[in-house]
């Protein structure tokens, strides 16, 4: 079955995601959606969920790469959490996609203009996140220093001469510092921000070698084809528990910390450290399953 990522080209996680495709040798559907809201080919099927990116796989929709890396990694292909590392690649990625990621805005967001921003933009990361644009560029230096301490620490731990951080294989952690890396090397204003960190020992060779992978076997895919492959399969069977005070059934909303998205409604069918999983009712009586991480999610009966 051919998972289909919602994306757009300039978002650091979809570009995690894409490199997570070229680290598996996956074939992907791509369907291109807006950078702000509204986005209504992705959320008739995530309900209130905006962010970016989104992956789904039939009838099971997976919001943030906290939930899209493992359903990935039941995929065919290399493993995203390759030993001796395992379930530590998760606590890397965690730190690299949480606090440090706010850094990496700043190191590559923090000397843009409006103008280059762009007007939509600004609105909608305002409305949604509460972005203060003169607070961003007061805080780019020292968010700027803060990336350059995450990329040193990454120096250290590539020189006694190991390819990725936990050895001869790339997992979820390299993908997510990889990314954060990307996105500032991305943004011409922050270009001597990306030098500085790839000119630490051993970065430019890692950065390299983890562009390598690639993005897999890319396909254009409209929303109609998603839509068709969600009616064309039935969710996955849900495993996992609901841990209280949850209930199994209970009508929850599931919002994200530090947005003012609206919630994604539906009956609670996991609620545990492995993550949510709601049953959402979608047009023309189609039942979709969407999964969210645990960490970074707020459950709230709807």
């Amino acid at each position: 079955m051919l998972p289909i990522l919602y994306h757009y080209p300039a978002s650091p996680f979809a570009e995690l995601v894409r490199a997570a495709f070229g680290a598996k040798h996956l074939a992907w559907g791509s369907l291109i959606v807006p950078n702000v809201l509204p986005k209504p080919d992705q959320t008739r099927l995530t309900g209130g969920y905006g962010r970016t990116p989104v992956v789904q796989i039939g009838a099971d929709i997976y919001c943030d790469t906290g939930a899209i890396l493992p359903a990935l990694e039941s995929l065919p292909g290399p493993s995203l959490y390759p030993a001796p590392l395992g379930p530590l690649h998760r606590l890397v990625a965690s730190w690299a996609n949480g606090p440090q990621f706010f850094a990496h805005v700043g190191a590559a967001m923090g000397g843009m203009t409006p103008v280059m921003m762009g007007e939509a933009f600004i609105k909608d990361r305002q409305a949604r996140f509460g972005m203060d644009l003169g607070a961003l560029g007061r805080a780019a230096p020292h968010l700027a220093g803060q990336a350059l301490v995450a990329a040193r620490w990454l120096a250290d731990t590539l020189a006694d001469g190991r390819a990725f951080i936990g050895g001869d294989a790339p997992g979820a952690g390299d993908l997510a510092l990889y990314s954060n890396i990307w996105f500032v090397k991305a943004v011409p204003t922050a270009a001597a921000n990306a030098a500085a960190m790839l000119a630490m020992p051993g970065m430019a060779d890692w950065f390299a070698r983890m562009a390598a992978f690639g993005h897999g076997q890319r396909r254009e895919v409209t929303p109609e084809d998603a839509l068709a492959a969600a009616r064309a399969n039935s969710p996955a069977p849900v495993t996992g528990n609901i841990d209280a005070p949850y209930a199994a059934g209970m009508q929850v909303g599931i919002t994200q910390e530090g947005t003012r998205d609206e919630p994604s409604i539906g009956r609670l069918l996991r609620c545990d450290s492995t993550g949510i999983t709601i049953a959402r009712k979608v047009e023309g009586g189609l039942t979709v399953h969407v999964h969210f991480p645990r960490l970074g999610q707020v459950v709230s009966p709807a």
